[in-house]
């Protein structure tokens, strides 16, 4: 029977544990020296090993082959074998996101008290712990006050902040760390060479980064990309995920940093039309303008797998947008998240957010632009039925009519240049956006009539 690679290459002992060396140690140590605790707490991020350790302690507890407790289970006696497949008597692995009801834990805690059917000790792996009802987090707390010699419960979670202080302090906890790149790396090429698969380095290191410290997502990643039948590179990992290559992040950004509206929007529409999401080009920028960041100290750890050439592009890069452009492009993609996420035209909204990075977009630019050139404020009252109206009243009520991603649009890229009793100019700072911008005419016009009670003419310009 087929077996995913997560399943395939489980650590089995304490000594196949990847990135989790000093937990490994102090748990083969405890087991030897006869230190066994009655509850652990496994923190730590999904697939960093909780799991896999919560059956070696196991294991380790109650292999056959050894007269005691050993850190070293043979795994191939009858113990070993069910708890590797599963269906050993004494121990019991329940998921408590989806069985959190009291009535589960109370049967686990009437089961404590029963002596093991085969082995020495009745192990209860409680998974995602947090997740437990109110009413069955006390009925465990009672057990973990007093509990049976021969019972061992292992709680596993991504979340202890969820837990209350009387249960973590009945434990010993180990906090699992992310994986780290080198260590996840070295396991993923030993994997690689296993199953017979050809990857080079920067594709290795690129499995690992996307991971972001969980070997569980490293393996599955590495299970798709074996299926494809060729050698693995960099560029076919980034086609596997969907992602943006760090390459072409690059070449958008330096479009962005000459402040060229028609490169920029170019290179956006190149990436739509290679078949990126939206937002996941969004999160990539994000991600990249972070890089820049980090590229500024001088030094990018070596862990992400960026060379020499692509070190200097990227510290040339930041050093012509400087460290304020830097942190005002990231917060400014942060908020514009939300707008690309719930529109229905999020290409649209992901060109305006990234428009809005152009240096001549900063408010602190100092060229003189549109929107002080054409400033709703510097426009004489227009005469509506004889009452003098400040354009500037008119453009706020007409964006106040608009609907909230148009309004967006408008408020960033967009002025009221003229206003008379029965037309209205629009100047667009940015000729990429004129077409969009144009698109919405009619309902320009009729936020204007409603703000004007008369028909306005609107013309757009750029």
């Amino acid at each position: 029977m087929y077996q995913p690679f997560h399943q395939k290459y489980r650590p089995q002992c304490f000594a196949d544990l990847v990135g989790q060396e000093a937990i490994a140690t102090a748990l083969s140590n405890g087991i030897n020296l006869g230190r066994i605790a009655h509850a652990y707490l496994f923190t730590g991020p999904r697939g960093t090993g909780k799991t896999s350790s919560a059956r070696i302690l196991a294991k380790s507890l109650n292999c056959l082959n050894h007269p005691n407790p050993t850190s070293s289970p043979c795994g191939q006696c009858a113990s070993c074998q069910g708890i590797t497949s599963g269906i050993a008597l004494d121990i019991l692995e329940l998921d408590a996101a989806s069985n959190n009801g009291v009535e589960q834990i109370r049967e686990i805690c009437t089961g404590a008290h029963l002596t093991p059917v085969q082995a020495r000790y009745k192990i209860y792996v409680i998974d995602e712990v947090h997740g437990l009802s109110g009413a069955a987090t006390q009925a465990l707390l009672k057990t973990l006050e007093e509990p049976p010699h021969n019972v061992v419960f292992v709680l596993c979670t991504t979340e202890p902040q969820k837990l209350p202080n009387t249960i973590i302090s009945r434990c010993q906890r180990y906090n699992f760390q992310r994986i780290s790149i080198e260590a996840m790396v070295k396991h993923l090429n030993q994997i690689a060479q296993l199953e017979d698969l050809e990857m080079d380095s920067k594709a290795s290191h690129l499995v690992a980064q996307l991971a972001t410290g969980g070997l569980r997502d490293a393996l599955s990643l590495l299970e798709q990309l074996s299926l494809l039948e060729s050698v693995i590179t960099s560029q076919l990992v980034w086609e596997l995920v969907g992602a943006v290559p760090q390459q072409e992040l690059l070449s958008l950004v330096e479009a962005i940093a000459s402040d060229s509206e028609l490169d920029t929007i170019n290179q956006v529409q190149t990436l739509l039309n290679f078949g990126k999401e939206p937002l996941v080009i969004l999160h990539n920028l994000t991600q990249f303008y972070t890089l820049l960041l980090i590229a500024q100290t001088g030094k990018i750890p070596r862990e992400l797998s960026t060379t020499e050439v692509e070190l200097e592009q990227l510290q040339q890069l930041a050093k012509s947008l400087g460290r304020n452009g830097i942190l005002a492009s990231i917060q400014h993609l942060r908020t514009c998240e939300s707008q690309i996420k719930f529109s229905t035209q999020s290409w649209l909204w992901l060109e305006v957010a990234v428009l809005g990075l152009l240096p001549s977009s900063q408010p602190n630019h100092s060229p003189a632009n549109t929107h002080s050139k054409f400033s709703p404020n510097s426009l004489p009252p227009a005469s509506l039925s004889g009452v003098s109206v400040p354009p500037q009243q008119v453009w706020q009520t007409v964006l106040a009519k608009v609907p909230p991603s148009l309004k967006v649009l408008l408020s960033q890229h967009c002025a009221l240049a003229s206003f008379s009793e029965d037309s209205a100019t629009i100047q667009v700072n940015s000729t990429a956006l004129k077409a969009r911008v144009d698109h919405q005419r009619a309902t320009l016009e009729s936020a204007f009539a409603m703000a004007t009670q008369r028909t306005i003419k609107v013309s757009i310009l750029a």
